[in-house]
């Protein structure tokens, strides 16, 4: 079915062939002009018909499109057979068959292009059997070492992790540590308080002792020098129970001084001695012998 716009040419060119003023030029001069404006010789046989079946157009002029009708078949024939004709000529030697030559010659061609490929695609597969083998050699090496970088990696975290502890644990006993030096200063401090308050009460009781010592020897020496100034006459004789004769303390002759002849021998009676000194307290709490005369006093 014909567009639009080629129904509109074949009824202008059928308008044109009507035309008392296109009918006094020659039919193959309008069938040019009909070709100029674009229509095929299928749609300028229909023009050419629809032409002839008009109602309009006069006896004269259908005799005369009848004419033009039979003209333009023969032109058509005519064109039909010089078409075929270089169609034969010029085509036709293309389109005929080769030889049997010439196939043979394309068999050969195509039988060595094909060995030629099948050559090229034996190499291109032993290229790719060898990069492939290359490739699973190279995977295993790279899969053996990612194992090895997973396990240094796993490693090196849970080295990470145990310094982290350590480091935490050194953390909390540096803090420990500075917390507890306050509190061992003040204990040190403390006990150094209480070793010299110690030493300071030792060094009282050394000088408290050394004191009482002095102050008992000197009370010793006054004893003694008042034993020695009263000397063995000065004590009245007193009756003696009989009860054995006395005997001097062992502390009294070696204290004694020695007696001389004179007044060893003005005495003619025995000096009477009691066998024991009291012993009596003094101020420093120490106990210390006395004769009788310092009980008395």
């Amino acid at each position: 079915m014909s567009s639009p716009n080629r129904q509109e040419l074949i009824q202008n060119a059928v308008a044109f062939l009507a035309d008392p003023k296109s009918q006094g030029s020659p039919l193959a001069q309008r069938i040019q002009f009909l070709e100029a404006k674009g229509l095929t010789p299928p749609e300028i046989d229909i023009a050419l018909k629809q032409a002839i079946q008009n109602n309009h157009v006069s006896g004269s002029v259908a005799y005369g499109a009848v004419t033009l009708y039979k003209v333009w078949s023969a032109h058509y024939a005519l064109r039909s057979s010089s078409n075929f004709a270089y169609v034969q000529k010029y085509l036709l030697p293309h389109l005929q068959p080769p030889s049997s030559t010439a196939y043979e010659e394309d068999r050969d061609a195509l039988t060595a292009q094909f060995d030629a490929a099948e050559a090229l695609l034996k190499e291109i597969q032993a290229e790719s059997a060898a990069v492939r083998i290359a490739i699973e050699e190279q995977k295993d090496k790279i899969d053996k070492t990612t194992a090895n970088v997973e396990a240094v990696v796993v490693e090196m975290r849970e080295g990470e992790t145990k310094t982290r502890d350590e480091m935490r644990e050194i953390r909390d006993e540096v803090n420990n540590i500075r917390e507890m030096l306050p509190k061992v200063f003040h204990l040190r401090l403390m006990i150094f308080r209480l070793s010299l308050t110690q030493f300071q009460m030792i060094e009282k009781n050394k000088e408290s002792q050394t004191q009482s010592l002095s102050e008992l020897q000197q009370e010793l020496k006054s004893l003694k020098a008042l034993l020695l100034s009263r000397g063995p006459s000065s004590i009245p004789a007193s009756p003696l129970p009989t009860l054995g004769r006395p005997a001097i303390p062992a502390w009294q002759l070696a204290s004694a001084p020695p007696q001389s002849p004179s007044s060893a021998s003005g005495s003619s009676h025995p000096v009477v001695q009691t066998s024991s000194a009291p012993i009596v307290s003094n101020a420093k709490g120490k106990d210390v012998t006395s004769s009788p005369e310092t009980l008395h006093s």
